[in-house]
């Protein structure tokens, strides 16, 4: 249940008030952030829901309903392109925070345009203070493979069961390509992002919902292109190798090409994007960059003000302002190595320069020791015991098997004959190793189900459950109408 009573901050700054003496009372600092509407005690018994609008520097503004608040963070039950999550925030970044608002009402537009302030710079370096518990998990291999739900949930649990304060995730998900070669048609499809959808709930949801303490939570990127791109920016929180690559995603454009008309097709790449943008904001970064890596014709460039990066729609105009992406037409249009190597720039990749000029990476670091200098945290931590390493490998080695296992049960599959039409005991053994075989399949699926795409399955002629459970029942009703 929601705790509705006024926080310690509330009551002390009520009292503040009332003496004229706010900022003596060291409540408030002039670089903190500015407070209306603050509730008074009455309104802080009220049993119903109560919703809070926050106004960022970055110039974003979310609703929800309060969930907990501190005299330096509130959590906040919000939901962005139908993505619901509770996320904490720290009132240092806000501009203007706003109780007891009407679900929807209207934003005045000056109020959302103070100076942009990156979401790199949302959490200071903890360079002092108690030993942190630090909890190490390697996420390489396949997106979606070895790199799933499941081995991330149980490392995630084995974090918590080791009081972790600190969980860092470096995230190097394979993706190559021969430059020489044509892309397939699904390479790099926009849709590859929602095999995400099982693990995004992990850091937006399941772990405000079960750690009494936070953890902080880093992301380490070496590389997360096309599905694994969009992964890490749920996180406010990130650190790029030197060779740190995100993008992935440029074809957008043309997905549902030739499928209905124009309306029906924009329609489409509008819904997913508008998911997509939903997940950026979770993280706190500006919705323009998932447009920028995912549509083609979409011109993005940057100025900077004051030092601090401002993204624009269109093409520089003024010295020292640059182009993230052009449109992709005619003599734009990026050459084959270009795309397969994501380093044109019809559509944006984010590398290590450009993700910490735009404030999506805090630093660039290439090894454990800088990163931690960069957290600020080199000389209060200690690692933990943790599974983390024993819980992926035995993911990967399983997986690998599972693997191996469904290619034999196909071909063994295939190589029991049932035409024996003078034996009516062959051919229904036949038919019961057939239906063995078969559930031994269903089997693999469904504890590995999660890790093997569609592609690998086709490839290697491996049919769904649900083909499956008809085989064996066609196999059955065979069996009925045998006769000796």
């Amino acid at each position: 249940m929601i705790d509705t009573r006024p926080s310690r901050f509330m009551r002390a700054a009520a009292l503040c008030v009332a003496a004229g003496t706010l900022a003596l009372c060291g409540l408030i600092s002039p670089a903190s952030a500015q407070t209306s509407g603050t509730p008074s005690a009455k309104q802080g018994d009220k049993k119903e829901p109560r919703f809070v609008r926050v106004i960022f520097r970055s110039g974003r503004v979310i609703e929800g309903e309060i969930v907990s608040e501190s005299t330096t963070k509130i959590r906040v039950k919000i939901s962005e392109s139908g993505i619901k999550s509770e996320v904490e925030y720290d009132k240092a970044e806000a501009l203007k925070i706003t109780y007891d608002v009407k679900p929807g009402a209207e934003v005045a537009p000056e109020a959302t345009k103070p100076d942009y302030t990156p979401a790199a710079a949302a959490i200071p370096p903890e360079s002092t203070g108690p030993r942190k518990n630090l909890y190490w998990i390697d996420l390489e291999g396949k997106f979606g493979e070895e790199i799933t739900q499941t081995p991330i949930r149980d490392a995630i649990k084995d974090a918590k069961k080791n009081k972790a304060d600190v969980i860092v995730l470096y995230l190097n998900a394979d993706f190559s390509q021969n430059p020489l070669e044509q892309l397939p048609d699904d390479a790099a499809n926009f849709d590859e992002i929602f095999r995400a959808e099982d693990i995004v709930p992990i850091f937006t949801q399941e772990i405000p919902r079960e750690w009494e303490t936070q953890p902080r939570i880093v992301f380490w990127l070496r590389q997360a292109m096309a599905g694994a791109s969009l992964l890490p920016m749920v996180c406010p929180e990130i650190y790029f190798h030197s060779e740190g690559r995100v993008g992935g995603l440029g074809n957008l454009s043309f997905i549902f090409e030739g499928v209905g008309d124009d309306f029906v097709r924009e329609k489409q790449r509008s819904l997913r994007l508008g998911h997509a943008e939903g997940w950026v904001l979770a993280g706190g970064y500006d919705y323009r960059l998932v447009r920028a890596m995912a549509r083609a014709e979409y011109v993005l460039s940057v100025r900077y003000v004051n030092g601090k990066p401002e993204l624009f729609e269109g093409y520089p105009t003024e010295p020292g302002e640059e182009l993230l992406t052009d449109d992709g037409k005619e003599s734009n249009i990026d050459s084959l190595r270009e795309r397969v190597t994501a380093t044109g720039n019809d559509v944006l990749t984010l590398n290590a320069r450009v993700a910490k000029l735009l404030g999506v990476s805090r630093d660039t670091v290439d090894t454990k020791e800088d990163l931690l200098v960069a957290m600020g945290i080199d000389r209060t931590y200690k690692d933990v015991p943790g599974r983390s390493k024993q819980i992926m490998k035995s993911w990967a080695d399983g997986l690998s098997s599972a693997k191996r296992e469904l290619k034999k049960l196909y071909q063994d599959f295939g190589d029991v004959q049932v035409d024996q039409p003078d034996n009516y005991a062959n051919r229904t053994k036949a038919r019961g190793t057939r239906i063995r075989i078969l559930e031994d399949m269903k089997r693999v699926l469904r504890r590995w189900g999660e890790a093997l795409s569609r592609r690998w399955l086709q490839e290697n002629n491996i049919p769904p459950e649900v083909e499956i459970d008809n085989a064996i029942e066609a196999i059955k009703i065979q069996q009925m109408k045998d006769r000796r």
